[in-house]
């Protein structure tokens, strides 16, 4: 028994608008069904006087079929196809991660220990220490912004561990 049924599928998302008469959902749903598609969740976005705006996912084997669903909709009297959504490129647009400083800098003085020069001493304890990386970064928990480690600040080759404090507090800089 599969656990979970068109887990392969392709997910699109449709943006529609309906009248907002008894029949004009369901004649979608049979213009999906009629396709060999499936539905998945349905959000309704705004109530009109005459109209609602929908947003529905479909799932389907291809691209093709997608079209053939939308075409099938489209040929629908009272509604109106106002965006095809590409689910997975949507949630991939600006990436899927993102790094989120840990301390604030509301001055100069924290400017100074976060960054330069107050990051020197945490890189030298972790050249000399690089055990101290796990205390004094985030390698445990995430993953790191690099370098190789030639030109940290003027500290010389010290090494891309023990230059990451360097790096993420450029990224604190630009949070």
């Amino acid at each position: 028994m599969e656990i979970e049924q068109g887990a392969g599928k392709i997910a699109k998302c449709l943006k529609l608008m309906l009248s907002d008469k008894p029949g004009h959902l369901a004649s979608v749903m049979a213009a999906i069904a009629s396709k060999n598609a499936s539905v998945g969740d349905i959000h309704l976005l705004r109530v009109g006087r005459t109209h609602n705006t929908r947003e529905i996912v479909v799932y389907v084997d291809s691209d093709h079929q997608f079209e053939e669903v939308v075409e099938a909709i489209a040929n629908l009297e009272g509604i109106i196809v106002e965006d095809e959504i590409d689910l997975v490129h949507q949630v991939h647009e600006g990436g899927k991660i993102a790094t989120k400083s840990q301390v604030r800098i509301e001055t100069i003085t924290d400017v100074r220990q976060i960054y330069t020069p107050g990051v020197a001493a945490i890189c030298k304890d972790i050249e000399h220490h690089p055990e101290h990386a796990h205390k004094y970064t985030s390698i445990p928990n995430q993953v790191a912004i690099v370098t190789n480690g030639t030109a940290i600040l003027g500290l010389g080759d010290i090494g891309a561990v023990a230059g990451m404090p360097v790096m993420e507090g450029k990224s604190v800089l630009f949070d």
